[in-house]
């Protein structure tokens, strides 16, 4: 029998087992290896990687902290909630020294409530961006084998970053223990008919069906402000693309469906060569959380609040008291 089967089995001298959920443990927590990539290097099963991780917290391995409730701001979020008649929204109270930071300490609220929404059964929609990534590293890890993750937009998975879709709905189902469906499709097609095959390709068609049924969609908030547009940064776009995008009035993309400032779908090429559910879809799911921080974001998140893309806005002070402010200026 090898080794790493006799670890599986328990028939292992304890305290080799104890080092060994050790290891485990810190593959998954410190790491942030994947359930799959952690059964692969040592020879293992995945379910038996799962249970190792409950192993490790049940036996004292894993210390779970206890984090203090993150500091919001009741009055931005009460302002949001009356001046866009959106679900809900919470706003991140204080400062930060950088966008990157803005982004961790948004998707750690974001967190947070997310864990406080889920439920076994349910169908959970995810885009892409850096926030619903640091999203989802502080999901505590939890066994919910009856839910199902969809990718809501596609990419080919090519791109070496993890804040892509693919890698986000494996990260967030390997977080949940349950199964995951991707596209794995281009995000933007240049010609009619590719997408049109492409959209009514099998495992492409039937990801999308399971997309629009979701009963939350979790979705970053995009912008086409140079050196924060993920199009550009991601390979889809040129530069020369991305200025026409913008100069057609666009000021930002809930899973690359572009609008302008009022909320209104742009009818531009960009929005019609978009693999994965459109704007229509996305206002049909009840519960759609955008998680988005940082003042660089301001202009989208209020197209998206003005049309209705988004219904629970997880965000910062800082982009908040903009957005208001984007508000008080509309004539």
């Amino acid at each position: 029998m090898k080794k790493s089967n006799l670890y599986e089995t328990k028939s292992v001298r304890d305290e080799d087992r104890l080092a060994y959920l050790a290891r485990v443990a810190a593959m998954y927590y410190e790491e942030q290896k994947t359930q799959q990539e952690i059964a692969e290097s040592l020879g293992i099963s995945r379910s038996g990687v799962s249970r190792l991780i409950t192993e490790a917290r049940a036996r004292g391995v894993v210390e779970i902290i206890v984090h203090h409730p993150l500091k919001t701001d009741k009055s931005l979020e009460d302002r949001l909630v009356r001046t866009f008649g959106i679900k809900d929204a919470r706003v991140l109270a204080g400062r930060y020294n950088d966008y990157e930071e803005v982004l961790g300490w948004v998707g750690k609220l974001a967190a947070r409530y997310f864990e406080e929404m889920i439920h076994d059964g349910m169908t959970i929609g995810i885009s892409w961006g850096g926030a619903l990534y640091e999203m989802i590293r502080a999901i505590r890890p939890r066994d919910y084998r009856n839910v199902e993750v969809v990718q809501l937009i596609g990419a080919t998975g090519a791109e070496a970053t993890p804040t892509s879709g693919p890698i986000l709905a494996q990260l967030l189902a390997d977080r949940l223990h349950c199964r995951s469906y991707q596209l794995h499709a281009p995000l933007v097609v240049k010609e009619k008919r590719a997408r049109e095959a492409l959209m009514n390709e099998r495992h492409i068609r039937e990801t999308l069906e399971r997309a629009r049924r979701a009963d939350v969609a979790i979705v970053g908030v995009g912008t086409t402000s140079k050196g924060y547009y993920s199009l550009v940064r991601a390979g889809y776009l040129t530069e020369e693309e991305a200025d026409r995008v913008r100069a057609s009035g666009a000021v930002g993309d809930v899973c690359a469906q572009h609008y302008d400032l009022e909320g209104n779908w742009l009818d531009i090429d960009l929005n019609r060569s978009v693999v994965g559910i459109n704007h229509e879809d996305l206002r049909r799911i009840d519960n759609v959380i955008g998680v988005v921080g940082g003042e660089v974001k301001a202009s989208a998140i209020y197209g998206a609040l003005r049309g209705d893309y988004i219904n629970v806005l997880i965000t910062d002070e800082a982009a908040a008291r903009r957005v208001l402010q984007l508000d008080g200026q509309r004539v």
